[in-house]
């Protein structure tokens, strides 16, 4: 399987216009809100090839339950609102073909979900709307249990990344890495390695130009997001964790 990248990161917030007003204090372009057909809306901090997804719940009425070999998006991050409060909810890597890697998984014993497949209208910087679509493949594990992870095919990259919304106050050019706290690292990054083709070193996983993390903790949360701030010369700023959704967020001169 070919080494992956960070995708985007998940983050469950109550509230996305909230949620868009802090992220847009701190420095970050957002995009507009927009509904998906299956219960949840979002807005995207979009970086250079990876973004932030906010996700609140929409309407209730149309998120259907995860069960047998169905995974429900939207109910997972229902149901991480309810428990956990909001934070990361979900690790995504890239994906050049969403089938081969879940045929991976399946040969190396990860546990695999239907495909999904799903699309969209986005609004535009120009106040216009365009269809995205997104080909989408689920795992997950006991050692990180109440996260979810999948890889995004996408479709239609063309209607979806738009440089205006890619340049941000702050500087802010992409995800370098987020970490992971996991009652069982052992366990973890063996599922890591699997879920991503990366390689396992002393603190992690090793993408291909990003990076996992791993600390040992009592339960399975993510802690941390780092986006690199390219050319800049200020030291490292850390972002309060009120203003990232429960989240710790750092900037990092690249």
């Amino acid at each position: 399987m070919t080494v992956k990248d960070i995708d985007h990161v998940v983050i469950a917030v109550s509230d996305v216009a909230a949620a868009k007003a802090s992220w847009e204090a701190l420095g970050f372009t957002t995009t507009p809100r927009a509904v998906h057909p299956f219960g949840t809306a979002n807005s995207l901090i979009q970086l250079g090839g990876n973004f932030v997804e906010l996700v609140e719940i929409d309407d209730p009425a149309k998120i259907e339950d995860s069960s047998g070999d169905f995974f429900g998006f939207a109910a997972h991050n229902r149901d991480f609102l309810a428990t956990r409060g909001q934070g990361l909810s979900m690790l995504v890597l890239t994906s050049e073909d969403r089938d081969a890697d879940q045929a991976a998984w399946r040969k190396s014993g990860l546990r695999t979900y239907e495909p999904f497949n799903f699309e969209r209208m986005a609004g535009q910087p120009d106040g216009s709307k365009a269809r995205v679509a997104f080909r989408l493949a689920f795992t997950g594990d006991a050692s990180v249990d109440g996260l979810g992870f999948f890889v995004c095919q996408q479709e239609t990259p063309e209607s979806f990344w738009k440089p205006d919304y890619q340049r941000h106050e702050n500087g802010a050019k992409r995800i370098h890495s987020v970490q992971l706290a996991t009652p069982d690292r052992t366990a973890a990054a063996r599922f890591l390695a699997e879920f991503s083709g990366g390689s396992e070193d002393e603190n992690g996983i090793s993408l291909l130009s990003d990076r996992i993390d791993l600390v040992a903790a009592a339960t399975a949360a993510f802690q941390e997001l780092t986006i690199t701030v390219e050319g800049s010369a200020e030291a490292v700023r850390t972002i309060p964790p009120e203003h990232a959704c429960g989240i710790r967020v750092r900037l990092v001169s690249a």
